[in-house]
């Protein structure tokens, strides 16, 4: 493969390597600086007028909704357009719930009253985890939450009693702490006595008050607690401004060729934003406070289920047919998911897939295939002087799917009422059937070494099932008990040539991991052999080597020797009475 280092043709930025990857969260600001969509979105209908709404969830800037559309901010097509995110701003702060666990975290090793960590930053405990847990940030929240897990008030520093100061710090306020327990989508507080006579001993911790303790806590705390300030902070993992992802990754489809089903995301979202609607206009007419909170705690329901649909104990948000909607995570996680199933998982072309039984006859380097595969897997062949009139006959014996004109154009001669009649030319392409001594990949997962994926001439056979021979079975550690294996048909004169000369199976014979054979003689074959060749075992002479048309006296022999002779006699054994059998 040639890599160029030239720019791409219609582009003007310059080529970068990529030397690491940050992951962080989102802040606010970032979401409202990538959207495309400011004003935010507001309104939860899509449609207005036969066309999409401004400032909905088919907003026509984050992308065309349909084929027949422009996007309005990069004029791309359906197909061109890579889709922009947009935002929605919430009326009140709710939780994200993939990071509750980790707010719990936090709120327990800093002041409720003034942010700051329980513990003084200078104490032996916190010096030896930083030690500890240099470049291991991820580690450091939990080393640093069993160390405050039983302080009960907040430290004031002791700076005074230490020769040497690591950290600059000006003590806590040294109030009591309140414990934290969670309940569903909710933080409750309690003291064991009320703080203040105007205060509640328990109460609900909402997610604003949440988001001003985390606010408040010092860039030099968020290192502390594992957190680059630059990438993540503590007040970054409650949501105020919600992403809300492109038409491309949330596509309607056509139902019954007219109408349009939409996306779960897309009916979630527009839950998300009929509760803040409700929300907002409870907050401008001053509602009741139980109304307000019923409405707040809507608002946390839905912008939940939008990442988790499948939390313990909580109901799940569901269609009005009642299937549950499907929620980010459900996308993600899973052999189904977008990680394991799309990015890990390849889908190929020119493959086929099938059930394996063995058969003796075939040679080692030979793989047995379905007819019904063969007819349907093609090769492409070009055109040229030398192999016209061969080509020309296997589209007269139906042996070719498609014919390829020099202009592009496609021929599919199984539509084609008189193939026969159609005229090749040099320069065209015919994508014929699979043939007999073809080159194919055949494979059986897991590929757990080089020998797992081999090269194998194709034999076409009737009945349904890819057959190979015992023999081979070794190195792809395969059983005739229900496994199937996967066949891939190359589709160049260079994969072809590599297959031919790396990858065939009697090139693999001998592994370089231990320099030894792989495979050899198994089951019945190796039981057979064992028997005939005890030293007590004798044989005529006819029933081992066969000699077509010669009679002569029955003669027994070892068939240890009769096997050696047979292997080592490169001519015709004739006469047979030249062989000495002592």
């Amino acid at each position: 493969m040639v890599y160029f280092n030239s720019q791409i043709a219609d582009s003007i930025a310059p080529y970068r390597n990529v030397r690491r990857v940050q992951f962080g969260i989102l802040s606010p600001d970032e979401i409202k600086r990538m959207s495309v969509t400011n004003p935010p979105i507001e309104h939860p209908e899509l449609m207005e007028g036969g066309k999409p709404k401004e400032r909905g969830l088919m907003d026509p800037r984050q992308g065309p909704p349909d084929r027949n559309s422009k996007c309005k901010t990069c004029a791309g097509s359906y197909i061109e357009c890579p889709g922009h995110f947009g935002h929605i701003e919430l009326t009140k702060p709710v939780y994200h719930v993939a990071f509750l666990s980790k707010t719990l975290k936090i709120l327990r090793c800093v002041c409720f009253y003034c942010s700051k960590l329980l513990i003084d930053p200078n104490d032996q405990k916190i010096i030896d985890i930083m030690k500890k847990t240099k470049g291991q940030y991820r580690r450091r929240l939990a080393y640093v939450f069993d160390a405050c897990k039983g302080q009960k008030i907040c430290k004031g520093s002791d700076n005074e009693n230490r020769s040497e100061v690591t950290i600059k710090y000006t003590g806590g306020c040294g109030r009591i702490q309140p414990k934290y327990r969670r309940s569903g989508l909710d933080l409750n507080v309690e003291w064991k006595e009320a703080p203040d006579e105007n205060q509640e001993r328990k109460m609900k911790l909402s997610a604003e008050r949440v988001l001003s303790i985390f606010k408040s806590i010092p860039d030099q705390t968020c290192h502390l607690l594992g957190m680059d300030p630059r990438h993540a902070r503590p007040d970054w993992m409650i949501i105020t401004v919600l992403p809300v992802p492109p038409m491309c990754v949330r596509p309607s489809v056509l139902v019954f060729g007219t109408a349009r089903s939409q996306d779960d995301l897309t009916y979630n979202l527009a839950n998300i934003l009929k509760a803040n609607k409700t929300l907002r206009e409870d907050e401008q007419r001053g509602a009741a406070s139980h109304i307000f909170d019923e409405h707040l705690q809507y608002l946390q329901y839905h912008c939940a289920t939008l990442i988790d649909n499948d939390m313990p104990g909580m109901p799940q948000s569901c269609h009005k047919s009642g299937r549950p909607l499907k929620s980010i995570k459900a996308r993600l996680k899973g052999k189904e998911g977008r990680i394991r199933g799309n990015l890990m998982g390849k889908r190929v072309d020119f493959s086929g897939r099938t059930v394996i039984t063995p058969d003796p006859n075939l040679a080692i380097d030979q793989v047995g295939v379905p007819r019904s595969i063969a007819q349907n897997l093609t090769v492409p062949e070009i055109v040229t002087p030398f192999n016209i009139e061969w080509l020309q006959e296997l589209i007269r014996r139906n042996a070719a799917k498609y014919i390829i004109w020099d202009t592009g154009d496609r021929i599919d001669l199984r539509f084609h009422p008189k193939p026969s009649d159609l005229h090749l030319q040099c320069g065209y392409i015919v994508e014929r059937h699979m043939m007999d001594d073809d080159l194919v990949v055949f494979n059986r997962q897991p590929t757990l070494h080089k020998m797992s994926m081999m090269a194998h001439r194709v034999k076409v056979l009737p009945w349904s099932t890819f057959r190979l021979n015992l023999s081979v079975t070794s190195p792809y550690n395969a059983d005739f008990d229900g496994d199937e294996m996967n066949l891939h048909l190359p589709q160049s004169v260079e994969s072809k040539a590599e297959l031919s000369q790396l990858m065939t199976v009697p090139r693999l014979i001998i592994t370089p991991q231990s320099n030894r054979p792989v495979m050899g003689i198994v089951q019945d074959t190796l039981t057979a052999v064992r028997k005939m060749t005890r030293r007590d075992v004798f044989i005529e002479k006819t029933a081992i080597l066969k000699p077509n048309g010669i009679l002569f006296p029955s003669t027994f022999c070892c068939p240890t020797q009769a096997i050696t002779c047979d292997i080592f006699i490169d001519e015709p054994l004739a006469p047979l009475t030249t062989i000495a059998l002592n």
